[in-house]
């Protein structure tokens, strides 16, 4: 393994060199601009994320950040527990297929105890609805 990371590093510093960019910070490095926005996790823009495999791969695994953001927020932040006090649980949309796999994944952390802050019990913040 260390032998491949190292054949790596050389590559992209001779890539880096030639190009005359820095070593520090991947400069060509392209984020685009709804990347570079804050999600804020509400029920609507929860229930409105795309969840649905007619995506290209980069927009499913920014979707499925998204979710993941509002999850968190729901079990610990501030904002996101009144919201789920408020109107119940963040509803997740989608194909069956992602949202078994989603569900299944957060029901892990939930058994592993990742889920909850410490000293309390654990109510989910989120609904699985397929569609």
């Amino acid at each position: 393994m260390a032998i491949a990371v190292q054949k790596g590093v050389r590559r992209i510093r001779k890539f880096r060199k030639a190009r005359d960019d820095a070593y520090y910070f991947n400069w060509r490095l392209f984020v685009p601009p709804p990347l570079q926005r804050r999600f804020e996790p509400t029920h609507q823009s929860m229930a409105a994320l795309d969840l649905t495999r007619d995506q290209s791969v980069s927009e499913m695994t920014f979707n499925l950040r998204r979710a993941f953001s509002g999850v968190v927020a729901g079990n610990i932040k501030e904002y996101g527990i009144a919201q789920i006090e408020a109107s119940g649980p963040f509803q997740l949309r989608g194909d069956s297929a992602v949202l078994e796999q989603l569900d299944e994944l957060l029901k892990s952390f939930i058994a592993h105890g990742r889920m909850r802050l410490p000293g309390r019990n654990y109510t989910p913040c989120y609904q699985v609805v397929s569609s």
